[in-house]
């Protein structure tokens, strides 16, 4: 089974019986913390991965990081699962499926902004207001990235949605309908 099929049934397992049990945002949070501290921390990650240690030397290991995190108890569990069945591998990617498993349980979505140069608090809360309007969502969770090449305008990505208003993206289409003899008038 592919990686990505295997996060996936793990991550909506997760969150169906933390949905469940009412502890969806702390595991939520948990799940955060962890991937940051195993971000952090390459020889930890590789000391979880290594097959060479046994699943219950691992487990010590995931009990002493999880117990300094406070995680929750369905965190722990579900961690200690992962290691019983070699999953942890997968961890990366469960984390990332349910995230947004999560944003849909909650009506959270999130958009990444890239404009020339940095915007400002206010622009960016106006455009995550604009953006909770058009898609409905409870809540627009907004990343910022500058791209000098746009020359100006924005380009707002949510999920497969692409909204292109750079200047960049106006000048090419002008090139090709010039190009293309589409935009010759009467004079």
């Amino acid at each position: 089974m592919s990686t990505l099929a295997v996060a996936r049934r793990y991550a909506a397992a997760l969150v169906e019986l933390t949905s469940e049990k009412g502890s969806l945002e702390a595991v939520e949070k948990d799940l955060g913390k962890l991937s940051g501290v195993l971000g952090g921390a390459p020889a930890l990650r590789a000391a979880l991965l290594n097959p060479a240690f046994k699943v219950e030397e691992r487990k010590a290991v995931l009990e002493t990081v999880l117990s300094k995190l406070g995680s929750h108890e369905h965190t722990r569990n579900f961690l200690f699962v992962l290691n019983d069945r070699n999953r942890l591998g997968a961890f990366d990617a469960i984390v990332e499926e349910f995230g947004s498993l999560y944003d849909t349980q909650v009506g959270r979505v999130r958009a990444n902004i890239t404009s020339a140069k940095g915007l400002d608090a206010a622009s960016v809360e106006t455009l995550r207001t604009h953006l909770q309007k058009i898609t409905g969502a409870k809540d627009v969770l907004v990343t910022q990235e500058t791209d000098p090449t746009l020359i100006g305008g924005i380009v707002t990505r949510i999920g497969d949605l692409v909204l292109d208003g750079s200047v960049r993206t106006q000048l090419k289409l002008l090139r090709d309908q010039l190009t293309a003899g589409d935009a010759v008038g009467e004079a």
